[in-house]
């Protein structure tokens, strides 16, 4: 029986899961655009002269891909 396979399989797994965990770690600290710059996003694509259905849906995209609350934008 090779004794040499029962010791590196418990680092092998060990470093499986380090490395599953820093890349979720790393997933989670991403940066990810706050709930106010969806807003921001919105008035800058308004003050482009973009329509307002576009940016409306733009604004949208980001909320929901945020887990912000949903906010109506004002028509300007």
């Amino acid at each position: 029986m090779d004794t040499r396979n029962r010791r590196i399989r418990p680092r092998l797994l060990a470093f499986a899961a380090a490395a599953f965990g820093l890349g979720a770690a790393l997933a989670a600290t991403a940066a990810t655009p706050r709930c106010e710059q969806c807003i921001a996003g919105y008035y800058d694509c308004r003050a482009a002269g973009f329509d307002y259905d576009s940016c409306r849906n733009d604004l949208m995209f980001c909320q929901r891909a945020n887990h912000c609350p949903m906010v109506e934008p004002p028509e300007i």
